[in-house]
């Protein structure tokens, strides 16, 4: 990574005597979405605040573009960012008095305001909204709007604390993957904090994990998922293999995937040349020494890298160009004479593969 746009150095926060933050250092690149994720009560949120200056720790270091954060330039860099709370609130007027009203208060001239409302208003597809009241909007209108907010101010940080939190699935679904393609388009700077797997999976170009006050594991989506380094990370993680990919071909509905090097097959709604992440899980794969002739669409060829017992069965990592685990039993693990260094071939049926951003609504229990 270059000069990151935003550092944090030996980060400590206490409340009545108790740890809140121990964080030892944690980078934001520039154009990045970093995905703070983690149960509730993890101190997710509490960093956001801290990191986007609107809460000042005990100790510890905080650079901005390179610039350490001080009571002189505090005020200042602080205008650098926007912070969006998880509830939107909106001030009287319409939706474009709404759009409007950061901006009159930065000072910016007409002729400016007019360039931006019609930038955001396009991003944001809101042409319907503009002359409505924010008590008209359902919930995900309002929480479409309270983003475009934050864009149209064109911060160099953009701060989210569960910004699709209380929004039913479907208007969940939606809003989070057209902000997905909003934020790459504009290339925004971004910290989001969220407990969902699938939104932290879809939207994060690195992921850290948050637990206790501490990050215990930052990297790629795919870097974290697939081999968490510690058991606190696997139990949040889950076993799922994530693998990210882009949609060469669709077939009635069946997309033909090229991800790592490998050719995958697995339904979904995508279009052709749209990135996808797919979710392979355990009891979903089958083991193989030949490659079969059967109806199973999907084999993937590799070499196992490690066993290890979990529970009543063994779990498999086969190298194939990405971590694909799969469970089995201890005699079909005799049987397959299965041990590091072997090769082997891997299968899964397109049907047991959904091509999406969405791979479940599971939330984290709450460690407070």
């Amino acid at each position: 990574m270059e000069r990151p746009e935003l550092e944090i150095r030996e980060l400590k926060l206490w409340r009545d005597g108790r740890k809140i933050l121990d964080v030892s250092r944690l980078e934001l690149g520039k154009n990045e979405c970093l995905v703070l994720f983690g149960p509730n009560g993890a101190g997710k949120s509490t960093l956001l605040r801290v990191a986007s200056l609107l809460e000042q720790a005990d100790s510890g270091e905080i650079y901005y573009q390179g610039i350490k954060v001080d009571k002189k330039n505090r005020l200042e860099l602080s205008r650098k960012a926007a912070y969006l709370l998880q509830k939107p609130v909106f001030f009287r007027g319409t939706v474009k008095d709404n759009l409007l009203m950061g901006l009159k208060f930065r000072g910016l001239n007409e002729a400016e305001q007019r360039k931006r409302l019609n930038k955001v208003v396009e991003l944001f597809n809101l042409n319907s909204f503009l002359n409505r009241q924010p008590g008209e909007l359902s919930g995900g209108e309002k929480q479409r709007v309270h983003l475009a907010r934050a864009f149209i101010l064109e911060p160099e940080f953009l701060f989210l604390d569960e910004p699709f939190n209380g929004l039913d699935a479907e208007l969940r679904e939606r809003l989070i993957s057209d902000f997905f393609d909003i934020r790459k388009k504009t290339g925004q700077t971004t910290i989001l904090v969220t407990h969902h797997r699938d939104e932290a999976a879809f939207m994060a170009d690195r992921i850290a994990v948050m637990v206790a006050g501490e990050i215990i594991q930052t990297g790629k989506v795919e870097e974290v998922f697939s081999a968490p380094t510690t058991p606190e990370v696997s139990k949040l993680v889950g076993q799922e293999t994530l693998v990210e990919g882009v949609v060469e071909e669709v077939d009635n509905g069946v997309l033909r995937i090229s991800a790592h090097g490998q050719t995958i097959y697995a339904f979904g709604s995508q279009k052709k040349g749209q990135r996808v992440v797919l979710q392979f899980r355990p009891e979903e794969v089958i083991l193989a020494e030949e490659k079969p002739a059967t109806s199973v669409r999907n084999w993937i060829f590799g070499t196992v890298s490690e066993i290890r017992p979990l529970d009543r069965v063994m779990l498999v990592v086969i190298d194939c160009g990405f971590r694909l685990k799969a469970y089995v039993s201890k005699a079909a693990l005799e049987e397959l004479k299965l041990v590091e260094g072997r090769k082997i071939w891997a299968g899964i049926k397109a049907s047991a593969l959904n091509a999406s951003w969405n791979f479940g609504q599971q939330e984290l229990d709450s460690q407070e």
